[in-house]
């Protein structure tokens, strides 16, 4: 197997286990609504979301990934689409009962594997991104998308940067922390897990990215999933 195919079979392995400790996580509860957060920017957040979304399409039908760092979007960037028109454009137009794939900005991309996976980017820029994430427009929104699809990734900005991932949490039913395993303050980290939960945040468990693996089949990084409810690495 050529060294590039290996390296994206190691990729979607790891995401696949992902998935399985997101299936098991639902015993007590359903979990539809992801938001995958981290401390800073530049922890691997939108990459995680997105692959993680790529792996649930693989498995699922409707599968939604809805790009809501507006400060910083980049998942139109990873994915190669347009951003012309996205959550933002589709927020200010909202219709009750209006269906998600009636609005201009929702994309459908298709992989290799015959998998669809459906996308909204974050659109254009707007000055005031808490509030239209806080709105009541958002929240009938992602009710809306709920009805339309099985499960939906929210890409959420970073904690520490701004308040906007509390009110995206608190819609959400359980968030993925990504945590920088080399650079990472763990002071920080506690902070803003201790902050999630304190706002009513579901941490189900910690990505940790950039991992040291010693086994050279590795290719020196990797990812490891493990949290509970109070956020703390098990």
């Amino acid at each position: 197997m050529a060294k590039k195919k290996r390296n994206q079979f190691d990729v979607d392995e790891i995401y696949r286990s992902l998935r399985t400790n997101i299936e098991f996580s639902q015993m007590d509860e359903e979990i539809q609504v992801i938001s995958v957060s981290s401390t800073i920017p530049n922890e691997g957040k939108s990459y995680v979301a997105t692959n993680l979304a790529r792996i649930m399409a693989a498995k699922y039908k409707n599968v939604l990934l809805v790009d809501c760092d507006f400060r910083n979007p980049s998942v139109h960037k990873m994915m190669k689409i347009s951003n012309r028109f996205g959550l933002t454009n589709i927020i200010s137009e909202f219709q009750e009962g209006l269906s998600v794939h009636s609005y201009d900005g929702v994309q459908q991309v298709q992989y290799d594997g015959g998998q669809t996976l459906t996308v909204i980017t974050a659109g254009h820029k707007v000055p005031n991104p808490s509030e239209v994430l806080g709105s009541k427009r958002m929240g009938r929104f992602l009710e809306q998308a709920r009805k339309e699809f099985g499960y939906i990734i929210i890409d959420s900005p970073p904690v520490l940067l701004a308040s906007d991932t509390i009110p995206l949490c608190n819609l959400s039913d359980g968030v993925l922390y990504v945590v920088d395993a080399k650079n990472a303050d763990k002071r920080k980290v506690k902070a803003a897990i201790n902050d999630l939960k304190r706002n009513g945040g579901h941490v189900i468990g910690v990505v940790l990215n950039k991992v040291d693996m010693c086994d050279e089949n590795r290719y020196g990084y990797g990812y490891g999933y493990g949290g509970d409810d109070d956020g703390k690495k098990k």
